[in-house]
C-alpha cells in the first residue's frame, strides 16, 4: 500500500516499484489508509508523507491514529520524510522514517523484510490466540480443582472431633495447621467409656491428596474398643498399632505411603497413661513445675512390615503435669537440635514458656507462635499437636 498523493513518490521508487510487478494499492490519505479491510489485505505500507495541509499537529494526530491501525494489524509502515527523527515514542513502533533519496535497493529491502515477517507475525498471533484459549481452560480447571480441594478439606475436618472433652480433671487441646489444602495428618481424642478416653496422632508420609486419602484409612482401621453382645473390652494401644500396621502393610501401598502414629489411653480415675507409638516422634512430658522431658518408647514405621511390634508405655499425670504428642512439622518450633546429633534432647525457649500455660492456653500459644513465623502461608509440613493436662490444681 502506498498512502499519499501520487505526485510525492520519487520517480526512482515508481519505476521500481513498476519493475517488480508489485500490486500496489495507492491509497490517497492517511485516513483512508487507516480501513481494516484495506490494512488486511497488503504486507507493507510506504507513506509518501507525513506532512499534511491542515497543519502539523493535524499530521501528527493522523500519524498516530495510522500507527495504531497498523500495530492492530501487525504491520510496519515507512514513511519517506526528510526529517527521519520526528515520530513520536507512540508511533516508534509501527513506523520507520527513512529519507525521500533512499537508494531504491536499500528500500525495496526494508519492504522485503517487512513482507517476509508479516506471515510469521499472523502465526505467532494464532499461537497467541490457541495459548489464550488454553490459559482460559486450565484456570477453569484449576478452579474446579480449588473448588474440590476446599471440600474435600471441609470433609476431612469434619471426620475431626467438634470438641474435645472433659473427663474429671483431665484437659485437652489441639492444634492443627495443614500445609495444603488437605492434611497428611489426623488426630482423634474420644471417649471409650465413662473414664477412659482414647487419643490418637498420626502423619501419613507426605502431604496433600494423597497422604489426606490415606488418613481417612487410619481414621477407619484404628478401634480403641470393640463391643459385644454382652458388652465391651478397651484394644491396648500396642494391640491398636499392630492391627493398624497389618492393615497398611497388607494394602501393599506403592510410592513409600508410610504412616507414623502415637495412640494411647488414659484412665480419668487414676489418670493413668498407657500410649504406644510408631515412628511416631516421642511424647513430651511435662511436669507441673515446667520441666520437660521426652518419653521413649521403641516402634518403627506403620505399614512396612507386618510382624512389627509397638509396645507400650505407662505414666501417671499428676496435678499440674501435661502429656504432648506432635507431628513432626512442629519439630522445629519445639526441639531445639544439636546439629551434630550428640547432646541431650533440648527444648525451645519458646516451648518451654508455652507448656507452662494451662491446656487450651498452650495449644493457642503453639498455634500463634505457627502463624507468626516466616514460611507460615506455606509451610512445608502439616502440623498437629494434642495437649493432655492433669488439671486438678487448676480448677
Amino acid at each position: 500500500m502506498v498512502v499519499g498523493p501520487d505526485s510525492m513518490l520519487p520517480d526512482p521508487i515508481r519505476e521500481s516499484l513498476a519493475e517488480r510487478a508489485l500490486e500496489v494499492l495507492c491509497v490517497p490519505t492517511q485516513r483512508q489508509a487507516r480501513d481494516p479491510a484495506l490494512l488486511s489485505g497488503v504486507d507493507a505500507v510506504l507513506l509518501c508523507s507525513a506532512h499534511s495541509e491542515d497543519g502539523l499537529a493535524t499530521a501528527t494526530g493522523e500519524q498516530q491514529l495510522l500507527a495504531d491501525a497498523l500495530i492492530t494489524q501487525r504491520l510496519t509502515g515507512i514513511v519517506l520524510s526528510p526529517n527521519t527523527t520526528e515520530t513520536d515514542s507512540g508511533a516508534a513502533d509501527a513506523l520507520v522514517f527513512v529519507s525521500p533519496d533512499i537508494s531504491v535497493d536499500e528500500l525495496w529491502g526494508r519492504l522485503a523484510t517487512v513482507q517476509h515477517y508479516r506471515p510469521l507475525l499472523a502465526r505467532m498471533d494464532q499461537q497467541v490466540a490457541v495459548m489464550q484459549r488454553l490459559g482460559k481452560k486450565l484456570n477453569q480447571q484449576f478452579v474446579e480443582v480449588d473448588q474440590e480441594l476446599r471440600l474435600a478439606s471441609r470433609l476431612q475436618r469434619d471426620f475431626l472431633p467438634k470438641k474435645l472433652p472433659r473427663v474429671n480433671d483431665i484437659n485437652f487441646a489441639a492444634v492443627y495447621r495443614p500445609a495444603t489444602w488437605v492434611s497428611g495428618d489426623v488426630y482423634d481424642v474420644r471417649r471409650l467409656d465413662e473414664s477412659h478416653v482414647g487419643f490418637l496422632v498420626a502423619d501419613a508420609v507426605g502431604h496433600g491428596v494423597a497422604a489426606g486419602l490415606l488418613t481417612m484409612f487410619i481414621k477407619h482401621s484404628v478401634v480403641g474398643k470393640r463391643i459385644f453382645d454382652d458388652g465391651y473390652t478397651l484394644v491396648p494401644p500396642s494391640e491398636v498399632l499392630n492391627v493398624l500396621n497389618r492393615d497398611l502393610a497388607n494394602q501393599d501401598l506403592p510410592n513409600c505411603q508410610f504412616v507414623t502414629a502415637c495412640y494411647g489411653i488414659i484412665d480419668t480415675r487414676t489418670n493413668e497413661i498407657v500410649f504406644a507409638r510408631g515412628g511416631h516422634p516421642h511424647p513430651i512430658h511435662v511436669s507441673a513445675d515446667g520441666h520437660c522431658a521426652e518419653i521413649h518408647t521403641v516402634g518403627g514405621l506403620l505399614g512396612v512390615f507386618n510382624d512389627e511390634a509397638f509396645p507400650s508405655a505407662r505414666l501417671i499425670l499428676e496435678p499440674g503435669e501435661k502429656l504432648i504428642i506432635y507431628s513432626d512439622g512442629m519439630e522445629d518450633i519445639i526441639l531445639d537440635r544439636d546439629p551434630a546429633g550428640t547432646a541431650p534432647t533440648m527444648f525451645t525457649d519458646a516451648f518451654q514458656k508455652l507448656v507452662r500455660r494451662p491446656a487450651e492456653a498452650c495449644a493457642s500459644g503453639l498455634a500463634a507462635h505457627l502463624d507468626h513465623r516466616e514460611g507460615s502461608l506455606q509451610p512445608a509440613d502439616d502440623q498437629t499437636c494434642i495437649v493432655i493436662e492433669n488439671a486438678v490444681n487448676l480448677t
